[in-house]
């Protein structure tokens, strides 16, 4: 008898502990790839990493889910159906966790522990990696990290964009950059990311009226251009500002010496 209540516990035991072997699904994290994953409304799901992590927060965060980051583990609760990238950063490592959070009705994984995990290279692996791989940038992405990074009041307020650089460009200001004079261009920074250059110009206006910035107007072959303010107030005012960000194939001094028009 008692021999076979041992055998009918080790087979309740191994029952189980089949059933919670396979409730996790693995992923392998490679550089710039998302990683899908999914919520259901209101269950709590853990995505285990290979290193203590910190999460770039957004302040639309509070209303669609909640959040606890407790060694390696993020535990993600939604509140409200959405479809959202998240941007982690390795503490250790800093190398950037992109998740593909979105909430489904309906999951196979959405209640699975995810763990993320790191495929160890070997020596001759090393050294191909060390070729140079081209990453892939949003421009939308770009101008709202440029925005971030002039204007957040706290660093722990800039979303992480891997592969930005800044670049050394000469803060001064351009003559003419601004077709028809009523606005005067001041060059604060410039960055890289991608197959982009991006360079902030501040555009003051010298006029006693409220006029409309038009991107159009920009001097330079430039792929795009978008202001931070549409209209520019009259001079001594407040507002009398814009700053404009302006993106380029080529170095932003490269980019000027066309005199074109940007929309020509």
């Amino acid at each position: 008898m008692i021999k076979c209540v041992v055998i009918v516990s080790l087979t309740l035991f191994f029952t189980c502990f089949s059933t919670l072997a396979l409730s996790v699904e693995r992923v392998t994290w490679q550089q710039g790839v998302e990683i899908k994953t999914e919520l259901l409304l209101k269950d709590e799901r853990k995505v285990i990493f290979p290193e203590q992590v910190r999460l770039s927060v957004k302040s639309h965060y509070k209303a669609i889910f909640t959040y606890s980051l407790i060694d390696t583990v993020l535990f993600l609760t939604a509140k409200a159906s959405f479809n959202e990238k998240l941007t982690l950063q390795g503490l250790n490592s800093g190398r950037f966790y992109m998740l593909e959070v979105s909430v489904s009705g309906e999951s196979v994984n959405a209640l699975d522990d995810l763990i993320i995990h790191i495929v160890e290279k070997k020596p001759e692996d090393n050294e191909a990696a060390t070729a140079y791989q081209p990453v892939i940038v949003d421009p939308i992405d770009l101008v709202q990290y440029v925005s971030q990074t002039l204007y957040a009041p706290s660093t722990k307020l800039i979303e992480p964009l891997p592969g930005i650089k800044t670049v050394n460009v000469k803060q001064r200001s351009i003559p003419s950059l601004y077709r028809g004079g009523s606005l005067e261009a001041e060059v604060l920074g410039g960055w890289y990311g991608g197959q982009y250059y991006i360079t902030a110009v501040k555009f003051n206006n010298v006029t006693p009226h409220k006029i409309p910035f038009e991107p159009c107007r920009v001097r330079g072959d430039f792929y795009a251009v978008s202001a931070q303010f549409n209209s520019v107030f009259a001079r001594d005012h407040k507002a009398d500002f814009t700053v404009a960000y302006l993106l380029s194939l080529k170095p932003f001094d490269v980019a000027i010496q066309s005199r074109k028009l940007s929309c020509v």
